[in-house]
């Protein structure tokens, strides 16, 4: 029997990997899983995943390690992007007063010289050639116990790379998937380099070669497998079973607000009181009614209870994910979950975000796209503006396909919104070119893709 070693360090991989095909292929090809998962989690995917080819064990505290903090940091400092220079800035001006932000000016200045630094190939191969030459007493335990014949990462960030080192040393096929579309351009630069990198389109490829200077010939691009239930248009309520289950009025059109997380989570509180504002004003038109959907990570905008946001606003709210403990790292995407989320991007009229990848997930689903640009309420500095979120790069490469209305104002953001309503197909060739930038493959068999590469990791 083969096995397959896999740390769970995001509960994303739940949603990219352990929900899809690509788990269930493995499992009918007789692969013996061995996940490793934080231990307040392992009840929990045991009870959800009972099957004899999976195990569940502790994944060791890595991150934690002296070594392993250091080169984060150095490594995200070293990412030669628009989006960490910009970062690195913001973290700066985010200090409430002036004696934090003087005292954090040593910090900001090691930071830019990484960050220079990191335009160099030599710089980013030495802190490579660094990092391999430690090692971890608690992962190489986890391979003397179980012997893997393959290593698959499927988040390739932080403490996974000690797990693709291990693998190095000991001549066992490492595999490793970039989980998200941005973090090329805001987290890592490919600590290590596994034999196998996987990717979701060709130009997150050409980041993985240009900002982590990963050998084409070891990249290969297999669409993103969570979005195959998308596709095949999997697990979808009808319009009616789907209006009744969250309590919505059937004669009203249906606006999504989607939060993007917590960097623009204050000005996202106060674009949900204009909304609200506008409709009560009938400057929204049709009747609209609003669902809002927490990021996964906050059930509700912080310090803004789901309770209170229906109280306040009488808008619709609904979990968006289950829970396994307590904590922000507790949540979790159950089947309940990702079926409410198809149903959510399936049955919304309007899609509103800042900068999240429903700018992506309503493009499958060829929904008018409002983006947010504007700071709500009031004036911020550019540091802490909605408009620096468009210069990240791989929003900059998003916009100027035309699929998404760009708004800098109240009135601009209610004119998209009613413009929308009354004529949907507006920039649908837009919405088309975004799918195929940020999808590639649209046939609904990326994590077929994806197990086809892991099965042949474990071939002789």
């Amino acid at each position: 029997m083969k096995t397959i070693l896999i740390p769970i360090t995001s509960a994303f991989v739940v949603r990219t990997f352990l929900r899809t095909d690509a788990r269930r292929i493995l499992e009918d090809a007789g692969v013996r899983m061995v996940f490793l998962a934080p231990p307040e989690k392992l009840a929990y995917y045991r009870s959800e995943f009972p099957s004899p080819r999976m195990i569940f064990d502790v994944l060791p505290a890595v991150r934690d390690a002296r070594v392993e903090r250091f080169f984060n940091i150095l490594e995200t400092a070293s990412v030669h992007s628009c989006t960490r220079a910009m970062m690195q800035h913001w973290e700066l001006a985010r200090q409430k007063s002036r004696v934090a932000r003087v005292r954090g000016v040593p910090s900001f200045l090691l930071r830019r010289l990484c960050w220079h630094l990191g335009a160099y190939g030599w710089w980013r191969g030495l802190i490579r050639r660094c990092y391999i030459l430690f090692s971890d007493a608690r992962v190489a335990a986890v391979f003397d116990r179980y012997a893997p014949d393959a290593v698959f990462c499927p988040v390739m960030i932080g403490a996974e790379y000690a797990f693709v080192r291990e693998a190095a040393r000991r001549g066992i096929v490492a595999v490793g998937m970039i989980l998200s579309w941005d973090n090329l351009f805001s987290k890592n630069l490919i600590r290590v380099h596994p034999d196998r990198l996987l990717v979701h389109t060709d130009s997150i490829g050409d980041a993985a070669r240009c900002l982590g200077d990963m050998p084409g010939g070891r990249i290969q691009s297999i669409g993103v497998p969570q979005y195959d239930r998308y596709f095949r248009r999997e697990h979808t309520e009808s319009r009616a079973d789907f209006f009744k289950r969250i309590g919505a009025d059937p004669a009203k059109k249906l606006i999504l607000y989607a939060f993007s997380g917590k960097a623009g989570l204050d000005i996202e509180v106060e674009i949900v009181d204009i909304l609200h504002d506008a409709i009560v004003k009938k400057e929204i038109h049709s009747g609209a009614q609003v669902l809002i959907r927490p990021y996964p990570r906050y059930d509700a905008a912080e310090g803004e209870g789901m309770e209170a946001l229906r109280g306040r606003y009488g808008f619709l709210v609904v979990p968006p994910v289950a829970h396994a403990g307590r904590g922000s790292e507790s949540w979790e995407f159950d089947e309940h979950s990702l079926a409410f989320l198809a149903s959510t991007l399936a049955h919304a009229d309007v899609v509103i975000t800042m900068y999240s990848t429903f700018l992506i997930e309503a493009a499958v689903f060829d929904k008018p796209i409002v983006a947010i640009a504007f700071d709500g309420k009031r004036t911020r500095r550019y540091w802490d503006s909605a408009t620096r979120f468009f210069a990240w790069d791989h929003l900059a490469t998003l916009l100027p396909l035309g699929g998404v209305r760009l708004v800098r104002s109240r009135g601009e953001m209610t004119a998209a919104i009613n413009d929308y309503l009354q004529n949907p197909g507006q920039d649908r060739e837009g919405r088309e070119r975004i799918v195929a930038q940020q999808c590639q493959y649209t046939d609904g068999q990326s994590a077929a893709r994806l197990a086809a590469v892991l099965l042949e990791a474990l071939s002789p």
